[in-house]
């Protein structure tokens, strides 16, 4: 239990806390719990920054801001704060799946993204960990999409806070990372226009502006490389768009846009020049496939289901074993006639000899294997079985006695021979 909600499952896993969905068990409302990992609740700094971000986005009401509505500690003492628990997908799923958006999609999105991050600055709040993992794509009841700003985990409060970062160590995420913020200085609203910028650039090209194979070469770069024009990255773009964004992405903090809504509304006015058509209609963008799991469809600050199969959602499926192109049913054919005679086979009772009656054939004539005359004979039973004993009459004696007639006997008078099987009904008859 954390506070009143039971914790049902993992839903993911940050850089500070694992997120998990619960459910109040009396009012059966559906809420996600953000629970301070076990190491980092040691950490002094790392509790200070985890209770600013509960304190932090309470101070903030705003639709575009995640709510969260209650706060505590679990049994063993770490910390934890419930809040929303949002149906959708993070905006970097979004983008792997869709790729780069159109200018007028962009500035619908991140139009209320910027309203909010001025509200929190407003309030002495600086985001520090802008991304698109950080924006959660919403679906509202009516359809609309509704992006909300998630993880105020490495907020840092611009007034008296005991909220500090080791003098030298960076807080963020280096791909989206300010150089100010990149070299551990004191950072402000303007590190969040970069990490906007960085955003925006991403959003329209497709490409981020910065990268490395490093994590070092990325802060680096940052700090030192001149971002490409967005135009030659993406040619479908107006060059009347560079300006902006690069005003954006400018190295000392000063040249910069002092809000995220006023940097959003130079591009606004810069893409209307351009004859770009833009909309103040609410957001609306293509849902998310059904997943594997319903747990892939909730936000998480960095990863989704890490304790899980983490299939995402443009992965390609399993292939069946009919999708070669060859029919099946000939090798299935083949297994059933197959299975038929191993049954055959194996269920088959041993093979029982038919003996056909004859009249009253003796053991002893059998057991004499007398060779067939040229000329059909007859069997002629015998009235012991001590004749059997004698040695074979000769041919003439043995023409003689065809010869004379047959006395009948009755059959009682016959010796006991072996009697003839008859088959039953359980047995097989062949």
């Amino acid at each position: 239990m954390a506070g009143e909600y039971r914790l049902i499952r993992k839903l993911g896993e940050g850089g500070f806390g694992a997120v998990y969905e619960a459910e109040h068990p009396l009012l059966k409302r559906r809420a996600a719990v953000k629970v301070l990992h076990r190491v980092a609740d040691q950490d002094s700094d790392a509790v200070q920054r985890f209770i600013s971000e509960a304190q932090a986005v309470n101070q903030i009401r705003n639709r575009h801001i995640v709510d969260v509505f209650s706060f505590g500690k679990l049994s063993d003492g770490r910390h934890f704060y419930v809040m929303d628990l949002l149906d959708g997908e993070p905006l970097d799923r979004f983008l792997k799946q869709h790729g780069r958006v159109e200018v007028s999609t962009a500035l619908q999105l991140l139009s209320p993204i910027a309203d909010a991050l001025d509200l929190a600055h407003g309030a002495g709040i600086v985001h520090r960990d802008l991304k698109p993992q950080n924006i959660f794509l919403a679906w509202d009841f009516s359809g609309d999409t509704v992006p909300k700003l998630l993880d105020f985990g490495m907020a840092k409060l611009l007034g008296d806070s005991t909220v500090h970062t080791v003098s030298g160590t960076p807080i963020g995420t280096p791909l989206y990372m300010s150089p100010e913020q990149a070299r551990g200085e004191r950072v402000d609203q303007r590190s969040d226009v970069y990490a906007l910028g960085v955003l925006c650039f991403e959003l329209l090209t497709g490409q981020l502006p910065f990268t490395g194979d490093t994590t070092v070469a990325v802060l680096m770069a940052h700090i030192i490389q001149t971002a490409p024009r967005p135009s030659e990255v993406c040619p479908q773009l107006s060059p009347l768009l560079d300006t902006p964004l690069l005003r954006m992405l400018d190295k000392d903090p000063e040249q910069r846009p002092s809000g995220a809504g006023e940097a959003i509304a130079a591009l606004r006015s810069a893409a209307l020049q351009a004859g770009i058509s833009l909309s103040d209609a609410p957001l609306h963008l293509p849902r998310p496939a059904p997943s594997i799991s319903g747990e892939q469809l909730r936000g998480e600050p960095d990863t989704l289901l890490d304790d899980g199969a983490p299939t995402e959602p443009d992965a390609p499926q399993a292939v069946s074993a009919g999708s070669s192109g060859r029919p099946l049913w000939p090798f299935g054919l083949g297994l059933v006639v197959l299975g038929i005679a191993l049954g055959v086979v194996v269920l088959r009772p041993p093979a029982t000899p038919v003996v056909v009656p004859v009249e009253a054939p003796s053991v002893a004539a059998a057991q004499a294997m007398v060779p067939a005359p040229a000329e059909p004979s007859v069997a002629v039973p015998v009235a012991s079985a001590s004749v059997a004993a004698e040695p074979p009459p000769t041919p003439s004696a043995s023409a003689s006695a065809s010869a004379r007639p047959e006395p009948k006997r009755p059959k009682a008078a016959t010796p006991p021979s072996a009697p003839a099987h008859i088959p039953t009904d359980l047995e097989n008859p062949f």
